[in-house]
């Protein structure tokens, strides 16, 4: 079997960045740990990209936990890749407009 691609799309920006910003206002926290958990969470889905469970009620969205953080990646699976819609703070609802967002660039994507 071979790995799906994995992409991030815009809408995963914010999120990556503020995870990134919330590591280093806490230096409690292991940034390097933090970094690897999501470098394994991309290789599971790789392998496995259903491995999330679905999102809320988004038919085509899945959740994915970043083991060790209070982060998650929001994606879906078109065309042998997944997509990555946010970088999703457990503990906020800043993912609500990443969702809106990810359909029309999607979309965009892949009617090139």
């Amino acid at each position: 079997m071979s790995q799906a691609a994995l992409r991030y799309l815009a809408t995963a920006e914010p999120g990556l960045r503020w995870m990134r910003t919330y590591h280093r206002r806490n230096p409690q926290l292991d940034v390097l740990r933090a970094v690897e958990a999501l470098r394994r969470a991309e290789a599971v889905l790789q392998a496995y990209p259903d491995a999330g469970r679905r999102y809320e009620d988004y038919e085509a969205v899945r959740e994915l936990k970043i083991t060790g953080t209070a982060f998650s990646l929001l994606y879906t699976v078109a065309r042998g890749t997944v997509w990555v819609i946010d970088v999703r703070d457990q503990r906020g609802l800043r993912s609500a407009e990443a969702l809106q967002a990810f359909t029309a660039e999607l979309q965009a994507k892949l009617n090139r």
